[in-house]
């Protein structure tokens, strides 16, 4: 004998009202608090490229060894910036299935605090490499204290909303059942296109251009579940 629809039915939904029903009777509520802050970029990253292009793959790789060591020769008077080589690339350029000529490039990392530096120090070398791009960050330092603060905020809110639902709901208070910490993970601030145009301009004529690095928003979030007290 074939088990009716309804039956059926209420074989699947039972689990899913159990499971709510049995939550409300323990008085279970799930809630989420959060904190956020503008906290202005200390940090300001580049990466720069060293590029040549040409028929002779090993006159190209020579001559990008040269800037790039004369690249690294000329932060070492700029105290405040920390440079490291990245990526290296030789790859060939066709032109109808035939290899046309050669492309040789050299990438370049540079992280400072000191924005100024920064700024003289691509003015100053502007002839060696080029900018590929330039991003403002928070460093890990300061965002790590700002979540500090911003923890306890969330924290306070989490604790306010709990007993508001705990008042709402004649209820004498609550147990804490679990709880878990969130924080956002911020993205670094990229110099406009049009921004890092103007200041290769500049700095081709050897003047720093001014660079502002602006905010990012840092943020930490609180979720858990809470047991009213059953009074």
């Amino acid at each position: 004998m074939k088990p009716s629809i309804a039956f059926l039915s209420l074989l699947l939904l039972s689990p899913l009202s159990y499971a709510d029903n049995h939550q409300l009777q323990l008085g279970i509520v799930n809630l989420d608090a959060s904190a956020t802050q503008d906290v202005e970029n200390d940090e300001l990253v580049a990466q720069l490229q060293v590029i040549e292009d040409g028929r002779d793959p090993a006159q190209l790789t020579t001559l990008v060894n040269q800037k790039t060591a004369l690249v690294l020769d000329a932060v070492k008077n700029f105290k405040d910036i920390q440079a490291k080589t990245t990526s290296y690339h030789t790859r060939p350029v066709y032109d109808n299935g035939q290899i046309k000529s050669w492309q040789v490039s050299q990438q370049l990392t540079l992280e400072t605090a000191n924005f100024a530096q920064m700024s003289q120090f691509i003015a100053d070398i502007n002839s060696l490499a080029n900018i590929q791009g330039m991003q403002f960050q928070v460093s890990d330092e300061k965002a790590e204290q700002v979540k500090q603060d911003l923890l306890k905020q969330a924290i306070n809110k989490f604790e306010a909303k709990a007993k508001l639902i705990a008042g709402e709901f004649d209820r004498s208070g609550y147990e804490l059942v679990n709880l878990s910490i969130d924080g956002n993970y911020f993205h670094p601030t990229p110099v406009m296109e049009r921004a890092v145009m103007m200041s290769a301009d500049s700095m081709s004529k050897g003047a720093p251009a001014a660079l502002a690095g602006g905010t990012n928003e840092v943020s930490i979030t609180v979720r858990g579940s809470i047991q009213l007290n059953l009074n």
